[in-house]
């Protein structure tokens, strides 16, 4: 009997291997979709730092703005327009250029940093008028703060043409964005009736704006009002003005200091306590303020509110009148003859 040929049979050993290949090939691609992944993440990741870092470091503004001081005198040349920044030169300098390049890229608070640094020379050359071109391109993009500067060094004709007019409209549209130092400049002008027309009410509520948003001067400039009853504040306001003296000497004005301490050793609009005038008048010429130093001294001298001591006193005469006070230096004098 013929025999029935053999069906060819498919070896099991090359289906094995496939399944072995198939297997390696699915677990490398596994392995390397994993690893995309994880560079993917961490791609994502500093991507976000850096955004982050570039963020943090426009974001920041470095110094004081300058237009929280009055703006009815150009600054002198080789006074800095706000408090020193306590970086590093190099420090100063790359920042600088940070705020540079994000001005360049279109950002305005890089163009107010810059503007900053500009104007106070910290990072860069002092330069108002290149300050003032940064401070207009922060503006125009909506930086209010920006806008204040901007009109502070034009209502002083600080590296610019003096243009009252401007620098009011400019002023108050940062008080309008919240710029209190920009409502206490916008005070001085309807004070003193430059760009704008003179009005003393107006003046006084946009002091009371500054002072509320932490102008030192403002509230200096309110006390000092209520104290003599000058304007819109008349008749006199001792006990407001003490209190507005208070503010403004809390917020870092020496001459607010030395206010309410006398206020206070002469019992004006407070009870009469010289031993609380003393801590004033100490941190008033701590702060370099002559008549701050010649008060203490007299405290001392005649022993008003603390024990007298001569030899303080005269010290204290000493620098006042190193400070440029002429009646410490005539103290001074009484209580320490030149010898003969």
């Amino acid at each position: 009997m013929p025999r029935r040929p053999r069906r060819p049979r498919t070896s099991s050993k090359p289906a094995a291997v496939a399944f072995v290949a198939i297997g390696a090939f699915a677990t490398f691609v596994a392995f390397v979709a994993c690893v995309a992944f994880v560079a993917l993440a961490a791609f994502v990741a500093l991507g976000a730092l850096g955004c982050a870092g570039t963020r943090a470091a426009s974001a920041a503004r470095p110094v004081p703005p300058p237009a929280a001081q009055a703006p009815a005198e150009p600054l002198p040349p080789d006074r800095p327009a706000a408090a020193p920044d306590r970086r590093s030169a190099p420090d100063q300098q790359a920042a600088a250029a940070r705020y540079r390049q994000d001005c360049e890229a279109g950002q305005p608070l890089g163009c107010y940093n810059l503007g900053m640094v500009e104007a106070t020379g910290l990072g860069a050359p002092r330069d108002l008028a290149a300050a003032a071109r940064h401070f207009a391109r922060a503006c125009d993009a909506g930086d209010a703060p920006a806008c204040g500067e901007l009109g502070a060094l034009l209502a002083a004709g600080n590296g610019v043409e003096r243009d009252a007019a401007r620098a009011a409209a400019l002023l108050g549209k940062a008080c309008d964005g919240g710029e209190a130092p920009a409502c206490a400049g916008l005070g001085d002008l309807y004070a003193l009736g430059r760009g704008v027309p003179r009005d003393a009410a107006r003046a006084r509520a946009l002091d009371d704006r500054a002072c509320a948003g932490g102008v030192a001067q403002a509230c200096l400039d309110l006390a000092a009002a209520y104290d003599e009853g000058t304007g819109p504040a008349a008749p006199p306001d001792p006990a407001r003005a003490a209190g507005l003296y208070r503010r403004a000497c809390d917020l870092g004005s020496a001459p607010a200091c030395v206010s309410l301490g006398a206020a206070l050793e002469q019992g004006r609009g407070l009870p009469a306590d010289a031993a609380a005038a003393l801590p004033l008048y100490r941190r008033a010429c701590d702060l370099h303020a002559a008549e701050g130093c010649r008060r203490l001294g007299s405290l001392y001298e005649h022993g008003r509110g603390v024990a007298g001591d001569p030899g303080r006193a005269l010290a204290l005469y000493r620098q006042a009148c190193d400070l440029g006070d002429d009646q410490a230096c005539d103290d001074r004098t009484r209580l320490a003859p030149p010898p003969r």
